[in-house]
């Protein structure tokens, strides 16, 4: 396993806990009326864009933070694919595991508030605090269920643009 590809894999994760965070934390605050609403507009751009250039400059941040260092890591018979796979599956466990009691009570609510028929539902509750709760745990569910797919395409991503710089410098060197 390349320390490369390992510090790849973890600069992404972060990239979508930033993301997911960005999406529970600012764009809640967009539809606030006592907030302005282009500066915050401006914040979620600029954290959307520093997001996405921390996705795509992952690996040159890799070569940049791991130059000098070997970049052997053993892990046996682990490949890119696999690492992707155990930290998708493990972060979405995280955030299946860590907000399912604050869905099921949330749940719980809903229906008891829908069983006694309350006309002061709206009231009872913030959206914002329902989103909280139920976001995270859907994203956790959609990581751990679809992780090894999306490892599998990065996985592939990745090769395709670490091979032709390999190719080069074999050309080079020989």
């Amino acid at each position: 396993m390349n320390l490369q590809s390992l510090v790849v894999v973890l600069l992404r994760l972060l990239t979508l806990d930033f993301l997911l965070r960005i999406a529970l934390q600012i764009v809640p605050q967009v539809f606030q009326p006592y907030i302005d609403s282009t500066l915050v507009l401006l914040l979620l751009a600029g954290a959307i864009a520093a997001a996405i250039l921390l996705w795509v400059k992952a690996l040159p941040i890799a070569r940049f933070v791991t130059r000098g260092v070997p970049h052997d890591l053993s892990f046996g018979t682990m490949a890119l694919v696999d690492c992707y796979s155990i930290a998708f599956i493990a972060i979405g466990l995280f955030y299946g595991v860590s907000h399912l009691p604050q869905v099921l009570n949330w749940t719980h609510f809903f229906l008891k508030s829908a069983a006694s028929a309350s006309s002061t539902i709206g009231q009872e509750y913030s959206g914002y605090d329902v989103s909280q709760a139920f976001i995270p745990f859907i994203v956790g569910i959609i990581l751990f269920v679809k992780g090894r797919s999306w490892a599998a395409t990065l996985a592939r991503r990745h090769n395709k643009c670490t091979q032709p710089s390999h190719a080069s410098d074999a050309t080079h060197e020989g």
